[in-house]
């Protein structure tokens, strides 16, 4: 999936997750070289960025997360649930959910 696929099906994904009612932010588009090292450093990626190439330093993966709709500022898994929204994504050619960054989709 070039750059381009991916915005597309990612803006349908969104849309979807809007009309059913969920608050999606999104975070982590595009990232630098430098970021993405900085991230493995800390333990945040597996993806060192020089060796291992996460897919946001290509710009092919978002991280999406959600707000709580009963307060309205504070972060909670949506309420369809990941695993629903990432077969919706893998519907769409996205790849399958990674259990250890389960807000990922690329």
């Amino acid at each position: 999936m070039n750059r381009h696929d991916f915005t597309n099906k990612i803006i349908t994904l969104l849309g979807q997750m809007i009309n059913a009612g969920e608050l999606p932010i999104i975070d982590f588009v595009k990232r630098s070289d430098s970021e993405q090292y900085r991230l493995f450093k800390s333990g945040f990626s597996r993806c060192d960025g020089t060796h291992k190439i996460s897919q946001h330093q290509r710009g092919k993966a978002m991280d999406i997360y959600f707000i709580d709709r009963s307060d309205g500022t504070k972060l909670a898994p949506p309420a369809k649930g990941l695993e629903y929204w990432h077969d919706r994504w893998q519907k769409l050619g996205g790849s399958p959910m990674i259990e250890w960054d389960q807000y990922h989709f690329e």
